[in-house]
């Protein structure tokens, strides 16, 4: 650890990501965010997939831990769905900086699909506004469970509303 502030080293600056959808199925957005369960402390966790040009949610899971094999599955499910192939345009995925976005096994997938991985800058919040503006939306529905799900069915009921 340094404890010199003169010798601490300059920051990297990096370039926002400036991904532009002029179709559907060409940027996709991706995050996780925690859904409060009835017991203090616990959390369910929904896995959900934008897509950035036409605001569709392409994909989600809700599941109780945040773990790199759901990602791998959720994309799986989303390029099914929408028809994506290796063989196509190439699609760019957008995330944050999460363990489940940057996970080899993750990565690997996407690479295996065809997809093109972007990541937000680190520590900036608003590199990824879809998912995001998405997700406070959800929560700040006048029916969104405030005190939280009883458990992962009724989470998982209430998403699919």
């Amino acid at each position: 650890m340094n404890t010199r502030r003169a010798k601490t080293k300059e920051p990297v600056k990096r370039e926002a990501p400036t991904h532009i959808a002029t179709a559907p199925n060409q940027v996709w957005t991706w995050d996780i965010t925690w859904l409060n369960a009835m017991i203090k402390g616990s959390f369910f966790k929904l896995y959900l997939i934008v897509d950035m040009f036409s605001r569709m949610i392409v994909a989600y899971e809700v599941w109780e831990t945040e773990n790199a094999e759901y990602s791998k599955r959720l994309i799986r499910k989303a390029s099914l769905s929408q028809g994506i192939a290796a063989n196509d345009k190439p699609l760019v995925l957008h995330s944050d900086n999460g363990s489940p976005m940057k996970a080899a096994t993750f990565l690997a997938t996407l690479e295996k699909l065809g997809v093109q991985s972007s990541f937000s800058r680190p520590r900036v919040s608003n590199d990824n506004p879809y998912s995001e503006s998405l997700f406070k939306t959800m929560k700040y529905r006048p029916i969104y469970p405030n005190k939280g799900f009883k458990d992962l069915n009724e989470a998982r009921e209430w998403v699919a509303e």
